[in-house]
């Protein structure tokens, strides 16, 4: 009876936010699915029904296969920048160091600046005429590595990488030292009596049981790579870098929003979706290995 009465009151507090969630969220997908199959063209315009046309459209633009690509390109750079000084910061931040405190605010406060703030911040720094990073490598000779960072087909996406992962890697230090830490000294200790070395402890003790952590992190990183939109928009805008950078997201708002191309726009939207939702599964299966327990 205790039971039956406590799933009764489950409910009137999971309605409030179950509507919430069907207004905002459930409804504007199924809404935005819809109008992938028309050819909208923009608020008070008809929408009539155009097939799959959207979707051939856009598999044939140059532009969608070039966004793609440097989408991909994105996901993968991200997971290799932050990755190794993650786990190198992390491994730090476990250690009998002094003003470890301190170091752990400088590394985690980024995190905590607004995308507009970093990427402005970012953008100033990349400046090929009095950003600091040119200026810099002047001053130490090095005159030929000035660069236009962001109008460099060489080093515009990258550069826009970068500026993100340097936003992101407070929460991977953070999320990963907090794994180091719960890691039993005895089990390390064990390791290095059996005879191995620092290298074989880290690699075959530690990865592993902070495994969980590190697949969690990609995954994220994985789903903000295929959505990032405030890097690229703000840090290349619509300049000649902006094509250079250019990913799904801000490809989708152009056709939406400067082509009033809705119905395409929402194709764009949806197979992002389903891109998503695939690739989150894929990785989850492909980095998924035993649960250890300690």
């Amino acid at each position: 009876m205790y039971q039956k009465s406590r799933r009764s009151l489950v409910i009137p507090f999971l309605l409030p936010a179950f509507l919430l969630y069907t207004i905002l969220r459930f409804i504007p997908v199924v809404q935005t699915i819809w109008s992938s199959f028309t050819n909208w063209q923009g608020a008070g315009r008809e929408a009539p029904f155009y097939g799959l046309r959207n979707y051939q459209l856009m598999f044939m633009d140059p532009q969608f296969l070039n966004a793609a690509k440097n989408t991909a390109a994105f996901a993968i750079y991200g997971v290799i920048i932050l990755l190794i000084p993650a786990l190198f910061l992390s491994w730090a931040l476990t250690q009998n160091i002094k003003f470890k405190g301190i170091f752990r605010f400088v590394i985690i406060s980024p995190h905590l600046l607004s995308v507009v703030a970093v990427a402005l911040l970012w953008k100033l720094l990349y400046d090929p005429g009095f950003g600091p990073i040119n200026n810099l490598l002047k001053l130490v000779g090095l005159k030929s590595w000035a660069l236009p960072w962001l109008g460099d087909s060489n080093t515009a996406l990258v550069a826009v990488v970068i500026a993100a992962a340097w936003a992101q890697m407070g929460m991977w230090v953070l999320l990963i030292s907090a794994g180091l830490e719960r890691i039993p000294p005895e089990l390390l200790e064990a390791a290095r009596i059996d005879g191995a070395n620092e290298w074989q402890v880290f690699w075959g003790v530690t990865i592993p049981l902070v495994w969980g952590i590190l697949r969690t992190l990609i995954i994220l990183w994985i789903i903000l790579s295929l959505q990032v939109f405030a890097w690229v928009y703000i840090m290349s805008g619509t300049s000649s870098g902006s094509v250079l950078t250019e990913v799904i997201a801000t490809l989708l708002y152009n056709r939406a929003f400067s082509s009033y191309q809705w119905g395409l726009a929402c194709a764009m939207a949806t197979f992002l979706l389903i891109v998503i939702f695939v690739l989150s599964a894929v990785t989850n299966w492909l980095t998924k290995r035993e649960v250890i327990e300690y």
